[in-house]
Order: C-alpha cells, then structure tokens, then sequence
C-alpha cells in the first residue's frame, strides 16, 4: 500500500514539473496563439506623433466572438535617416553597383530581412542614386532639437547638377544626440556615457601633456615652480665626471626639512 502511494505521489510531481515547464517555455516563445473564436491581432503601420520619424503609436485590432479585447494601441518607433523610407520592413543592403556612365545612375538590390506581422513587405527592392560626384549641395541648414520627439531636421540645396537627375532640395530628419537645444546637460544614456568618456579622455591628454612639459623645463634648467610642498630654484650646471656619473642641484625654496624635496634637489646621469 505505501509503495502505490509513493508511485502516485512521484507521478503527480513529475506531471507538475513538466506542465510547469511547458508554461515556462511558452512564455520563452512569446506570443500566444490566438483562441478559438478570435482572429488574433492585426497591426496598422506605426504613426509618428510629430514629424516623419522618431516615436510613435500603432493601432491593433482583432475579431471574434470570444476576443476579450477588440482594440488597443502600443508605442512604437519609425528609424530616423535611410531606414524611414520602409518602415516596418528593415531589408538587408548589397553594395553599389558601378555608376551607369550613360545615365549617370548606380544601384543595388535590398533583400528583406525582417517584418514587424501584419505589415505587407516586398521580398527585394531596388535603390537608385545619382553617382557620386554628379550632384553637389550646398551648405546644410539644420533645425533647433524638437524636445518632445527628440529630433531635429537638416536640409541641402542642390548646388550644382542635372535637375533631372538630383533632387532640388535633400531634407533629412535625424535624433538629437548629446544636448538639447538650450540646455547645458547632456541627454541621458548612451549619449551621455560617451560625451563623458570623450571629456575624460580629453583631461587625461591635457594632464599627461602638462607633466611632459614640466619635466622638459627641468631637463632645459629652467626654474620649476610646481603646486604642492617642494618649490625649486633653477639647475645648476652639471659637475666633472666622477666614477662616470655627473651630478647637479638646485636650491630648495620650500620644503627643505622634507625627504622627498631634497631627494628631488639633485639629478645624477652617466658621463
């Protein structure tokens, strides 16, 4: 009798651990699958809330007697710079092909790489671009950082060119990087670690530089006049060769009850 009930009670822990980790890996997977009764989610493109780029919302939607939930919208985020123009298709790119000499166009193939679901993506898209050099723009123009959506645009006139073959006028909206406009703290995050890793390599230099500079006086025998305890006078010319070493010194104006300060008074070199 105790050994059915040992058999019974091992096989409903077994069924437990397993069913538990049946859940666990559905979680892993992510979405579940839609009920009986429900069409599951269907999502509209994502609309910025300002401009052509940067955050937005995308509206969701799904039918069905036993759906819980017919609606709702989630954020979402259009890439400012080449990857607006696809939206929520991100294609992978080939290299240029060589610049057609009679139409003074290149191109190159995009293979499709991902799609957010529900989104209507085309396998492979072709790019065309005038050839490097055929359209020269003027100076850019770029706009104050929009703080609610984070970006700000820049536009190019076209210069020199064919019209029909450049475009008149180039505008490019990209995300503000490391200040807003008419603030002196840098934006947080990634931006904000590397302006703080850019300023410190900046100060390392500035020291190192001016530690090479003091010691360099010193060797010329000029009068170094550091902070801190020990404060000298110049260098006196290096004395005959005694045992092949020469030796000079300089007069200690402060600090001279210190070890340090004097054995810093005296520099010995080989002959």
């Amino acid at each position: 009798m105790k050994t059915v009930l040992l058999v019974t009670v091992v096989c409903v822990l077994v069924s437990c651990l397993h069913a538990e980790e049946e859940t666990a890996a559905g979680r892993r997977r992510g979405k579940k699958e839609p009920k009986e009764g429900c069409s599951g989610w269907t999502w509209q493109p994502c609309v910025p809330v300002e401009g052509d780029c940067g955050l937005g919302q995308r509206q969701g939607t799904q039918e069905g007697p036993n759906c819980k939930i017919l609606s709702k919208t989630i954020k979402c985020r259009i890439p400012c710079g080449r990857r607006k123009e696809y939206g929520d298709c991100r294609y992978r790119r080939a290299p240029w092909e060589e610049c057609d000499a009679e139409t003074n166009m290149e191109s190159r193939t995009l293979e499709l790489k991902r799609a957010v679901k529900g989104a209507t993506c085309e396998p492979e898209v072709t790019q065309t671009r005038p050839c490097k050099g055929v359209c020269k723009y003027g100076r850019k123009e770029a706009t104050d950082c929009n703080e609610e959506s984070n970006t700000f645009t820049v536009t190019k006139q076209l210069k020199e060119g064919d019209p029909a073959i450049c475009q008149a006028e180039i505008v490019k909206t990209k995300r503000c990087k490391n200040k807003m406009e008419g603030d002196d703290v840098a934006v947080s995050g990634r931006g904000a670690r590397k302006a703080a890793k850019k300023a410190a390599r900046k100060e390392a230099r500035k020291a190192a530089r001016k530690e090479k500079k003091g010691k360099k006086a010193e060797m010329d025998g000029e009068a170094a006049t550091p902070k801190g305890p020990c404060q000298y006078g110049a260098w006196s010319e290096f004395g005959e060769c005694v045992d092949n070493k020469q030796t000079r010194t300089r007069p200690i104006m402060s600090g001279a009850e210190k070890r340090k300060c004097q054995q810093r008074a005296t520099q010995v070199r080989n002959c």
